[in-house]
């Protein structure tokens, strides 16, 4: 028996199966969620327990990564359970309708160890209350054979399947739908809108060998019944006899990473506390300082002013608060149209990044039959930034001003063998200094006030340099200290060149100083950089000691937001903290709401076997916004990368890579297009 305990949030259902993909208790159906919702499912029973993650990348394709604990319930000592990490993809290949029904194609272990290796072609029908799937299963899911593979009319290669994936983290092309023989498996789902309630059966064509083999339990029966519950929007808790010999439970929970960001008021005077400027404007015009002043106190800082005689206002501003850069802009118009005289007919309004111009907006002020500027507004262009050359009016500031922070972090390590998820919860304070000139520092403490790193035993196997496999002491003997302490410098070489240089502690393992450069234009889909740095590791107890080794590190990168489906993907070669050669791909899925979700896969020189299990590094990126569940606008977010696996091959500092692009992305031009029209409503 097991049980689960969880929460969630979201606007789709998620019904997912034990495995974290759409389906019903232990096997797949043809049905997926809308395109962009994100899920986790935590299901418990005596043959494994199952944490999986799992997102809509399209409309048709659906992922899911899931690391499996075998027979966690209690066991003789000597017996030491499997953990296992998979990668699931299903791709839908027919919709539904009044007639067909659709049909689905997936892998159930992409890149893992093949312990639940299965594929499977599904179809799924809905016929009033009833959701009927049935379905061909290759690998584990041929385990009750209704015949021989039909894939032997393309290739007799179709009847050997090979089960040694060697380290795992790779793909098995001559795994996927091989093997002998084939099952048949099936599901019904019949629902009970009124009570919010679903009743499952399901036929397995899993026969479970490999948890017989445990001795989990003597055998496997292939029904299985249970219920699914909607706890609340978005989450659903089932239970379920599975097996005919064991009972198991499942939570599941989604949220939508494409909603809309609500448009919120702007949060006040001094909310957003980075400035420090001197309120000594000129007197001509009169208008600006009243204007400027309202500005800063929505969260929008005006810093230069120039107005043409041809009826052109010049304004550069810096978006302070709001995580929709559109957002910024509407309360600039809206600030010009409250208090610029009505011989101001083009707005011209170019906006900063990390204190840089990177993009002008050119907006016609429109005018309603009273003669004043309350009707909405059209935006002409985005452009290129245009820098404002002698300006009337120049928002002047004291240096050294700044900032500082505190809060409340939490970290995980996850998928150790002994423990698969450890935490800590730290409060943590952050200071940002302007010193003026492009120069800032910026600096992170980390106090911990609970952490469970002290459990974590085991060290890296490693034939490289353990440049992040000795990550448990930095856990452990540095559970306080500096996580980043760094004097940088960022700037322009041309309109649409940025660099920044930079020294000191520059993440927990790593202090040195580097530089990169950027060239991007706004206007075009593409960009392309390059950074360098001289980097030595750090002291285990994450204050100013330095360890022995250095190295060289530095790549050069290319960037393109493709404009499918808001996926941006970026290549970066060069030389890693092992000194190894190679290339990493990042493809991440973007939203205008602050969202990211992707993954990354770096192939270097170092052979599979060097490098050791897992094979070669990979794993997903997340980018979560403050602002979508907040009272108060917000720019924060919280980033992070899950690894299956911690190994030394094909690692970069962490944050520095691509840190130009990263801090410049929300003022891209796609970003501004999509947002054009919230950009002329408030």
């Amino acid at each position: 028996m097991a049980f689960a305990i969880g929460f969630g949030s979201g606007t789709a259902l998620a019904q997912t199966n034990d495995f974290g993909v759409g389906g019903v208790l232990d096997v797949p159906s043809a049905r997926s969620p809308k395109e962009n919702t994100f899920s986790a499912t935590i299901s418990r029973k005596d043959a494994f327990d199952m944490y999986a993650i799992s997102y809509q990348v399209l409309p048709r394709l659906e992922a899911s990564f899931r690391y499996s604990l075998f027979n966690e319930r209690p066991r003789p000592e000597s017996f030491e359970g499997t953990k296992d990490r998979s990668f699931e993809l299903k791709f839908r290949l027919l919709d539904e309708s009044d007639y067909r029904p659709g049909v689905a194609v997936g892998i159930r272990d992409l890149l893992g160890t093949g312990v639940l290796g299965a594929e499977y072609l599904v179809a799924s029908k809905q016929i009033g209350p009833l959701d009927l799937s049935v379905g061909l299963g290759w690998g584990r899911l041929a385990g009750r054979s209704i015949g021989k593979n039909p894939l032997r009319i393309l290739s007799n290669e179709f009847e050997t399947r090979e089960n040694d994936v060697g380290f795992g983290g790779k793909f098995s092309l001559r795994s996927y739908f091989r093997g002998p023989d084939v099952g048949a498996f099936g599901s019904v789902r019949y629902s009970i809108p009124e009570w919010k309630l679903d009743i499952l059966a399901a036929y397995n064509s899993d026969q479970y060998d490999y948890e017989v083999s445990l001795g989990v339990f003597e055998s496997a029966d292939p029904l299985s019944v249970g219920i699914e519950w909607e706890a609340a929007l978005g989450v659903r808790l089932s239970a379920s006899w599975q097996q005919n010999n064991n009972l198991a439970l499942k939570l599941s929970a989604v949220l939508d990473t494409s909603i809309e960001s609500p448009r919120k008021p702007p949060n006040g005077f001094g909310a957003w506390g980075n400035a420090a400027p001197v309120r000594n404007i000129e007197a001509e015009p009169r208008w600006f300082p009243r204007m400027a002043g309202d500005a800063e106190a929505s969260g929008v800082l005006l810093r230069a002013m120039k107005y043409e005689d041809d009826g052109v206002l010049h304004l550069r501003y810096s978006n302070l608060t709001y995580q929709v850069e559109a957002d910024a802009v509407a309360r600039a118009i809206h600030l010009v149209d409250q208090y610029a005289p009505r011989s101001v007919h083009t707005i011209e309004l170019t906006g900063d990044s990390i204190a840089l111009p990177t993009h002008t907006i050119r907006v016609a002020r429109s005018f309603g039959e009273r003669g004043v500027a309350d009707a909405p507004p059209s935006v002409i262009s985005i452009d290129r930034p245009v820098e404002i050359r002698n300006p009337s009016e120049i928002r002047a500031f004291r240096y050294p001003n700044g900032s500082v922070g505190i809060g409340f972090t939490a970290r995980t390590y996850l998928f150790d063998p002994d423990f698969p998820l450890l935490y800590q919860i730290s409060a943590e304070a952050r200071g940002i200094a302007d010193l003026g000139g492009g120069w800032n520092v910026e600096g992170i403490w980390v106090q911990s006030l609970k952490s469970q790193f002290g459990r974590i035993t085991r060290d890296g196997n490693s034939q490289l340099p353990p440049v992040r496999t000795d990550l448990r002491r930095y856990l452990q003997e540095g559970q306080s200290g500096i996580e980043r302490l760094v004097l940088i410098k960022r700037g322009k070489i041309s309109r649409d060149i940025y660099y920044q240089t930079f020294g000191g502690i520059l993440e927990e393992m790593y202090s040195g100083a580097g530089g990169e450069v950027l060239w991007r234009r706004a206007d075009l889909p593409y960009a392309f950089g390059a950074n360098l740095m001289a980097v030595q590791q750090r002291e285990y107890d994450k204050m100013f000691g330095l360890r022995d080794y250095k190295t060289l590190t530095g790549h050069v990168s290319a960037y393109w937001a493709t404009g499918f489906y808001g996926f941006d993907v970026a290549v970066h070669a060069g030389r890693y903290l092992a000194k190894d050669i190679g290339a990493t791909i990042q493809v991440q899925k973007r939203f205008v709401n602050g969202w990211s979700i992707g993954a990354f896969a770096t192939l270097t020189d170092v052979p599979f076997e060097v490098f050791g299990e897992g094979s070669f590094d990979k794993g997903l990126i997340f980018k979560i916004p403050f602002d979508l569940y907040s009272p108060r606008n917000t720019q924060g977010a919280y980033r992070f990368n899950i690894r299956s696996i911690n190994r030394d091959g094909g690692r970069m500092i962490e944050n520095w890579p691509g840190a130009l692009w990263e801090s410049l992305r929300s003022t891209h031009g796609d970003m501004l297009e999509d947002t054009k029209a919230r950009m002329v409503s408030e």
